[in-house]
């Protein structure tokens, strides 16, 4: 499908800026899942379906959340607080980088226009000695009461 003026054409199931607005992208993920604290974990595969630009990357992990609910399996458990950049409680490791690939952004902050159509992402816990894993990207932050 073409658009007038100076827009691009439509490619299906990419996103494309048009007008200042973005078309849906897929995006392939593997996020570790760990049932508990003393069980293995692993990387699980996901497609995210029809993320928007917009979205925040929690955002799109909640979309993620309601598709595995929707299908009767359990959601991938993290963390959000404020969702405003200022707690610190959704820290992740986004492609190996705290909280992705944009410096001086928390998770919550981080766009999905970071992101291309057709990217894969991997999403583990922040993990040090301090902070075990709880629960998938959820970790123990107990240790920060101790400060």
């Amino acid at each position: 499908m073409s658009l007038p003026g100076n827009r691009r054409e439509l490619e299906a199931g990419s996103w494309k800026l048009v007008a200042g607005s973005y078309f849906p992208m897929r995006i392939h993920l593997r996020i570790w899942r760990q049932p508990g604290p003393t069980q293995q974990g692993r990387l699980v595969a996901y497609t995210a379906e029809n993320v928007s630009a917009d979205m925040s990357f929690l955002e799109m992990l909640d979309v993620v959340n309601e598709r595995l609910l929707e299908a009767g399996n359990e959601p991938i458990a993290f963390d959000s607080d404020c969702r405003e950049g200022i707690c610190g409680m959704c820290g992740v490791m986004i492609n190996g980088q705290a909280h992705g690939p944009k410096a001086l952004t928390t998770t919550c902050q981080l766009h999905m226009r970071n992101f291309k159509d057709g990217d894969s992402i991997v999403v583990e816990p922040w993990r040090a000695a301090a902070f075990p894993v709880i629960k998938d990207l959820v970790v123990d932050r107990t240790t920060f009461d101790r400060i």
